[in-house]
């Protein structure tokens, strides 16, 4: 499969809210080359339930990255080490698989590999600072 057709089958959406990581939404619904690859869509404000499990995620990444923390020196592979240990947490609504289990299940492993996303045992997933700041 190709690599935008592929893209387009994992990310035909994201729903999000109106944070300023999403100010630049055009970074995200065009490829480099100005090729349409998405659409994003924008929940209401103030309506987190709307977007639950978002919400849930956002919480394992503050968990990691807490609020303030300056990311300056946060890598790229940084951030794949953090949601590869995000995405091999066991969860309730996934009847205790881990969201690399489910997605490795229906996309296959090779296509993680290619997200850069990892399975990390679970004995050895680490939700806290130290795992991608060292200081």
């Amino acid at each position: 499969m190709r690599e935008m057709e592929l893209f387009r089958k994992l990310f035909a959406l994201v729903l999000t809210d109106r944070g300023s990581e999403f100010e630049k939404f055009g970074m995200f619904e065009y490829d480099k080359q100005g090729n349409f690859r998405l659409n994003i869509f924008y929940c209401d404000p103030m309506q987190s339930a709307q977007k639950p499990h978002v919400e849930n995620n956002h919480n394992y990444v503050r968990d990691v990255i807490q609020n303030g923390k300056s990311m300056s020196d946060v890598s790229q592979t940084d951030i794949d080490l953090m949601f590869s240990h995000i995405n091999s947490t066991p969860r309730k609504a996934l009847h205790g698989k881990t969201p690399f289990e489910v997605f490795s299940f229906y996309y296959g492993s090779e296509t993680a590999e290619l997200l850069d996303v990892h399975e990390v045992a679970r004995d050895e997933v680490t939700l806290k600072p130290s795992l991608i700041f060292k200081k």
